[in-house]
């Protein structure tokens, strides 16, 4: 398997009812998370486990550009606390590359500045429900 550059990599935040990319984008990030059940007994030498729920988060970061739409739309639900949906293509558009999406809320957003770098904008988030993983249908 080859190395695929992120710079491929595609972001896009549902605006309406329309998947519509991300502008400025300079990192991200996806977590998932599985919880377990401790079913161990006393009579065991080993301990049991069953699977627990399921869970996923992550964060972005971004020059912040106002008139980009999704950028934009993004941070008014991030201060109105509206449920999202988010689309990740780390290996960019295309039919057949992977794709992860889901609902989320934006938990945190923080816009900064420094000497030397450009206005930034950062998001975390915190998935409600399942992030599927599929391939890009285009």
């Amino acid at each position: 398997m080859s190395a695929t550059a992120s710079k491929v990599s595609v972001l896009k935040l549902t605006v309406g009812a329309t998947p519509t990319a991300l502008g400025e984008v300079r990192s991200f990030s996806i977590e998932t998370s599985l919880g377990t059940i401790d079913v161990s007994t006393l009579s065991t030498d080993w301990k049991k486990y069953l699977v627990g729920q399921a869970g996923w988060s992550g964060s972005l970061e971004c020059f912040y550009d106002p008139t980009d739409a999704a950028q934009a739309d993004l941070v008014s639900k991030a201060r109105a606390g509206t449920i999202c949906t988010i689309t990740v293509q780390p290996l960019g558009a295309g039919s057949g590359k992977t794709q992860l999406s889901g609902t989320c809320y934006v938990t945190s957003m923080s816009i900064t500045g420094a000497t030397e770098d450009a206005v930034g904008v950062s998001f975390s988030f915190q998935g409600t429900g399942e992030l599927a993983l599929a391939a890009n249908a285009s």
